[in-house]
Parts: structure tokens; sequence; C-alpha cells
């Protein structure tokens, strides 16, 4: 039987390859030939996952100067590819 751990243990444990996951996510953010290829492939996705990092952001800050974007971003996500103008 496998011997039960509790959340803190498990983060605990497990806090540095959190911490370089999150480094390596950050780099790719930024990353202009990912990124790129990302709106070339599926714009949808790469909208979501930037409404997600900025309801992040905004969620961990307070701040409300990322609240337009995440929701010009939300609006975008939300589009069912219609006709462009």
């Amino acid at each position: 039987m496998a011997k039960k751990i509790t959340a803190a243990d498990f983060f605990g444990k497990h806090n540095r390859s959190f911490i370089k996951f999150g480094e390596m996510f950050a780099q790719k953010l930024v990353d202009p030939e990912l990124i790129s290829a990302l709106a070339e492939k599926d714009l949808e996705k790469l909208a979501k996952v930037f409404k997600l990092v900025f309801e992040m952001l905004e969620e961990n800050s307070g701040d409300n100067g990322n609240a337009e974007l995440v929701q010009l971003i939300g609006e975008y996500s939300d589009m069912d590819g219609g006709d462009d103008p």
C-alpha cells in the first residue's frame, strides 16, 4: 500500500521542479519564434494562453491595468471565426 502524502509535503518535495517548470513556461511565453508558430497554427489557443496568464497576473497583483487586455483577448477567444472585415 502506498504511503499517503500531504499536499504540503508533495509541493515541498517537488518545489524545485515546479520552479523550473515555471521558469521554462515564462521563457516560452516570450519566445518570438514559438509565439509566431503557435499563432500560425492555432491563434485561438494562443489567445487562451495569454488570457489565462493575464488573469493570473491580475489575481495575484491586484492591478487592474491588465483588465482591458484580458477582456480584449477574451473577446477574441470567444469569436467563432466569423468573416474578417
